[in-house]
This record gives structure tokens, C-alpha cells and sequence, in this order.
């Protein structure tokens, strides 16, 4: 089974217990991200660099034998509607595009502290107004007639 693949749990277990790298995670994720979303456009802001480098600390604090969160080493995306310092927070709403977050929310914040790897940022509907988030892009009324 590829990494990927694994709950957020077992995933954890593998990494904490060396039968898997956070780098390997992170990859095994972004790997699969590359493959599905030009389909699906889950994703739609990759921060790979910055995952990758997040990997590389993690491993490192790994080998140097330090005590280890719940979710050391597990991949995560966050919606575009959650606050990520230094990233636009648009809510899916494109003149929302330049409002940057200054600071982690909470949930961001504590899976970070929790050990977790932030890969990217997922889509929403315009401001998060619908259940379900469409991957088409949408048609004025115009269009629609």
C-alpha cells in the first residue's frame, strides 16, 4: 500500500516507529496530488518547497531522538477559507485574493504543534456558501440561457 493511502493514524504510527520517512509521506502525498488534481482541482494552492523542508526538519528532529506529537510527520491540506500565516485566506472569492493571514488560526496552529505538514490549500464554493464545492468553473446567467 502506498503511503498516501494510510488514515492519519496508522500514518503517524509508520513514520514514529521509522518504517516510514515524514519525507516519504509528504512525497507519497504530493506524488498523488500531482496525478489526481489537474482532474478533480482540490488542491488549488500546492506548497510543496514548503513541505518538503518542513519534512527534512522533522526527520532531523526525528534522528536527533526527540520526543515526538501525535502527528509527527503526517501530510494535511487546509481549506482556502482557514487562516495559513503568509498565505492568502480568499474563501474562494477572487477579489479576496491579496488578503494574506498574518497568523495561523487555531486549528492551523495546533495541528502544526501536533506535528502535522501542511502541503496545500483546498477549494472552496464563494464564500464557503454551499456544501458542495464544484470543480467547474461556474457560468453566468448569460451563458446559462
Amino acid at each position: 500500500m502506498d503511503l498516501w493511502q494510510y488514515d492519519a493514524t496508522d500514518l503517524a504510527r509508520l513514520i514514529r516507529t521509522g518504517r516510514a520517512s515524514a519525507r516519504e509521506a509528504v512525497d507519497s502525498v504530493l506524488g498523488r496530488l500531482h496525478k489526481v488534481n489537474p482532474a478533480i482541482n482540490a488542491v488549488v494552492r500546492v506548497l510543496e518547497e514548503d513541505a518538503r523542508a518542513t519534512a527534512a526538519t522533522a526527520d532531523a528532529a526525528q534522528a536527533r531522538g526527540h520526543a515526538l506529537p501525535p502527528l509527527h510527520g503526517v501530510p494535511v491540506t487546509i481549506k482556502i477559507n482557514v487562516d495559513v500565516a503568509g498565505l492568502p485566506t480568499d474563501n474562494g472569492v477572487i477579489p479576496l485574493k491579496d488578503f494574506v493571514a498574518q497568523e495561523d488560526s487555531p486549528v492551523v496552529a495546533n495541528l502544526r504543534h501536533a506535528g502535522a505538514i501542511v502541503i496545500g490549500r483546498t477549494n472552496a464554493p464563494a464564500f464557503s456558501m454551499r456544501i458542495f464545492s464544484d470543480k467547474r468553473p461556474a457560468r453566468s446567467h448569460a451563458q446559462s440561457a
